[in-house]
């Protein structure tokens, strides 16, 4: 007998090209059949009949952690039909320690930010701090570390110096760019490139930088995809939100972040306590609160009461990426098809902007987009850059994670892992957690008794040959 059959859905996979109405069948976690008609008795059966299939979602930047007092960030992107993700940032102990609570049934690898004061010692670790730092991460269960340039930017050649020890160590490694030189902006991107030098780099959310803070959107988002054109080096996403998410403290009368100056600036307030509650009460930024289900932003005064309640202490969003960049980047091929900007993402998890199914079937719906192309930037890329070789395909023996799309209403409508149906129609179901991890974190979790995946080493070769659609 199966464990789950899916029924009468139209199956787009494509890695192996499928892009027809089929059956699936699974069974221990695996997809054991994709059959134009399977007529196995079923433990569960799930009618997809004018529904459609992929490969499970793979957001490849979101925030899973509950310092911020949102401890639903898993429940919301399974709501959004997500079965893995990158947390970009951590902090680890907080995501492992919080599990039991909050876990929904999805996979999570982690990255762990170098940050002054928290993670390291100062803006200017020694080359045995960062090295330590890193082998730390990898031991309890990260695989890489996260730089956070846009928002606590450090000097350049200590960026430099962390992006040639992830390597030197096979680990992940991702920047928000800036330094203390140059801003979260197209300038600290050609940093970045430079900076990279042909080595792994994982640019963080390439949309930030096209902003129109140096030139305009369109002329900004047109240089980024030709520095990534140039460096296939680099790994990279975009989100489809016109939400940003940012530390919206005030202290000393100054914006904590970089990041929520610029964007107060860029929308004509000041960068101050009065010109944040200004914006928060004119609508133009929102509060991040919990409502006791999911994360959603407060706004108008609502918005500045609560803020000021928590002695400004929130995360908040600001509508400040534009149409034009987002649509380019998300679309954007090399010379032999392959897309420029590998995958979708959405800064998410914690913020609710996690978007794409909802933005990414509108490019679909107005022929931007094939829902094959779609599954790829979805799915397939982040699961061959992760190293999940049976993650980001329906393979007969691959993982059944699964994504099921209600086209019509552009929506989410399950998000199954391995074969574990963790929401169905809205309704979340799952519980539990899987981190995502190399071999030097296995025994750290297994002693923790956390559920995890040994992924494959991080290998320069596999990002840069890219899947052509």
């Amino acid at each position: 007998m199966l464990d789950l059959l899916i029924r009468g859905a139209l199956v787009v996979d494509p890695l192996n090209h499928i892009h027809s109405k089929k059956d699936i069948a699974v069974i221990d976690g695996k997809i054991s059949d994709i059959n134009d008609e399977i007529v196995l008795p079923a433990k569960k059966v799930i009618d997809a009949e004018g529904k459609v299939v992929i490969p499970g979602i793979i957001d490849m930047h979101t925030h899973m952690r509950t310092v911020l007092g949102h401890k639903h960030a898993q429940r919301m992107i399974a709501l959004a039909g997500v079965c893995t993700t990158l947390d970009m940032a951590g902090p680890l102990e907080d995501i492992l320690t919080s599990i039991p609570e909050s876990g929904a049934g999805v996979n999570i690898a982690i990255l762990e930010a170098a940050r002054d004061g928290m993670t390291i010692s100062s803006p200017r670790p020694s080359e045995q701090e960062q090295s330590d730092f890193i082998d730390k991460t990898l031991e309890q269960g990260g695989i890489g570390i996260k730089l956070l340039g846009g928002h606590f930017p450090m000097d350049l050649d200590i960026s430099k110096s962390f992006i040639d020890l992830a390597n030197d160590k096979k680990a992940w490694v991702a920047w928000h760019v800036g330094s203390t030189a140059h801003g979260s902006n197209i300038e600290g991107l050609r940093e970045a490139v430079g900076s990279a030098a042909e080595k792994f780099l994982h640019i963080a959310h390439v949309n930030s930088y096209c902003r129109a803070q140096i030139s305009n959107e369109t002329a900004e988002a047109i240089e980024a995809i030709e520095l990534l054109k140039a460096n296939p080096n680099l790994f990279s996403e975009s989100y489809l939100s016109p939400l940003n998410g940012t530390r919206i403290i005030i202290k000393d009368n100054l914006p904590l972040s970089k990041v929520t100056s610029t964007c107060l600036k860029k929308l004509g307030y000041s960068d101050d306590y009065a010109g944040m509650k200004k914006a928060i009460a004119d609508g133009a930024a929102g509060v991040l609160v919990d409502n006791g289900t999911v994360g959603e932003l407060l706004k108008g005064q609502e918005g500045v009461n609560y803020w000021e309640s928590r002695d400004t202490k929130c995360t908040g969003s600001f509508a400040v990426n534009p149409a034009a960049s987002r649509f380019l980047l998300a679309t954007a091929k090399r010379d032999d098809g392959s897309f420029v900007v590998d995958s979708f993402s959405t800064d998410g998890g914690c913020y609710p902007r996690n978007v794409i199914v909802e933005n990414g079937l509108l490019l679909v719906k107005f022929g931007s987009l094939t829902l094959s192309e779609f599954a790829v930037k979805a799915s397939l890329n982040g699961a061959r850059a992760l190293g999940l070789k049976n993650k980001g395909h329906l393979s007969v023996g691959a993982d059944a994670d699964i994504t099921i799309l209600d086209l019509q209403n552009e929506r989410a409508y399950a998000t199954l892992v391995e074969g574990n149906v963790i929401m169905l129609d809205g309704v979340l179901l799952g519980s539990g957690t899987t981190i995502i991890c190399d071999e030097r974190g296995s025994s750290a979790l297994t002693k923790r008794k956390i559920k995890h995946i040994v992924k494959a080493p991080l290998s320069l070769k596999e990002i840069e040959n890219r899947f052509i659609p």
